[in-house]
């Protein structure tokens, strides 16, 4: 081949790679537009989706902030009577407290108007948030016994009876309106979450609740729901429902935990049931919203403990009757003025109200199985007693130190 020759075919070669390297393959001009808004409306929904997660983590962020309560120090997962061996001062007794209180300076400067929020009412009127088998029904009748004494209505019936956990938005404003509309000086009391009175352009009432160990309700509410007194009335007034075999009525909470069973299981984060219980304590404080639902959630931990610090008067238990008893006297003396004087009148009949006389025992073993599975609950029912210790020190502090018994 000659030079010109070898030239030329290298030429030829080349201009064909090139030709393969640089071709361009042609695209109808509507498939061009495709293309093109696709990729518009791919950025456009990440924008979005990344824009309303970014504002969602914003907002957990802000509710997961420790409150201000927290400061006692200690949460009640880090030291219990429970862990601590029943040390006397474990953080979660009146002593522990005061101690607490008095080691960290803050002793000195605690005032009951710190931490009165009754104050916040906007209208005359309680709302009782009763939380269930926390001793509840022992202060609705012990209120009865109050209100000729201390001038106000006691209403627990309302609108109707429900037994959701959480009501939608209407529900929640007729409640709401339903309370608005009482006379002055009315107490309403219902099995229902806390209720935001402002998001319906309403003002918002005292706020008052009770709480009680977790597992202990647990307990309480599994044989209350065997009781043959209760379920004979739940058959009469719904002669439809199926009836549960005499095997379930029988079954002992140590079988039912030990076996497996799912009626006792408590699963962290769950958010459906298999038997309907009130398992999650905290979502009588947390509210209505999604975020409330989840068994032994942090964040429905951390916004019912908002809802307590900001806008519960009182949250009691009647663990610690006494206490409750003074802080409620002296936190909201329009409703209960008296209150610990006139309670010592009718206490054998309070304290045995709605009592279950037949619950057998339960194994040590067995309620620590279910313990590990209550963490956060918990956390909120210790979070509670602290802040009612807080309460009642804050009134007491001069006769609780001339005691010398803190």
């Amino acid at each position: 081949m000659s030079l010109n020759a070898e030239r030329s075919y290298k030429m030829k070669l080349r201009d064909v790679e090139n030709a393969f390297k640089y071709r361009r393959i042609p695209y109808p001009k509507r498939s061009v537009e495709l293309i093109a808004l696709l990729a518009i409306s791919c950025t456009f929904f990440l924008f979005m989706h990344t824009n309303k997660l970014n504002s969602r983590l914003k907002e957990m962020e802000v509710k997961l902030q420790p409150s201000e309560f927290s400061a006692l120090g200690l949460t009640g997962n880090h030291i219990s009577g429970h862990d601590a061996g029943g040390k006397h001062d474990d953080i979660n007794t009146l002593h522990g407290t005061f101690q607490y209180l008095k080691s960290t300076g803050q002793l000195g400067s605690l005032t009951p108007s710190q931490l009165n929020n009754t104050a916040k009412a906007e209208m005359d009127r309680l709302f009782f948030t009763r939380c269930a088998k926390v001793g509840s029904e022992s202060l609705t009748e012990f209120m009865e016994h109050l209100q000729k004494i201390n001038n106000f209505q006691v209403d627990k019936y309302g609108i109707n009876k429900r037994s959701k956990r959480q009501l939608k938005p209407r529900a929640q404003a007729e409640t709401a309106g339903y309370i608005y509309n009482l006379d002055e000086g009315s107490v309403y009391i219902e099995h229902v979450p806390w209720i935001d009175f402002n998001e319906y352009n309403l003002p918002k009432p005292i706020f008052i609740n009770l709480v009680r160990d977790p597992v202990e309700r647990m307990i309480s509410w599994y044989y209350y729901v065997r009781n043959s007194y209760r379920n004979a009335i739940f058959y009469r007034n719904n002669p439809l429902a199926p009836l549960k075999p005499t095997a379930w009525f029988k079954k002992s909470y140590n079988d039912c935990v030990r076996s497996g069973d799912p009626e006792c299981q408590y699963v962290p984060l769950a958010v459906r049931d298999v038997e309907g219980n009130f398992k999650r304590q905290t979502i009588f404080f947390c509210g209505h919203d999604q975020d409330c639902l989840p068994f032994n959630s942090p964040l429905a931990v951390q916004i019912a403990k908002r809802r307590v610090e900001t806008e519960y008067a009182v949250v009691g238990t009647w663990e610690e009757t006494n206490i409750t008893l003074t802080v409620l006297e002296h936190y909201i003396p329009r409703y209960f003025a008296r209150a610990k004087m006139i309670f010592h009148l009718y206490q054998k009949s309070l304290q045995n109200r709605n009592r279950n006389n037949r619950k057998p025992h339960v194994d040590a073993d067995v309620r620590a199985m279910v313990r590990r599975n209550f963490t956060h609950e918990y956390d909120f029912y210790y979070f509670c007693k602290q802040r009612l210790y807080m309460q009642y020190i804050a009134l007491k502090r001069t006769e609780l130190e001339r005691l010398n018994l803190y």
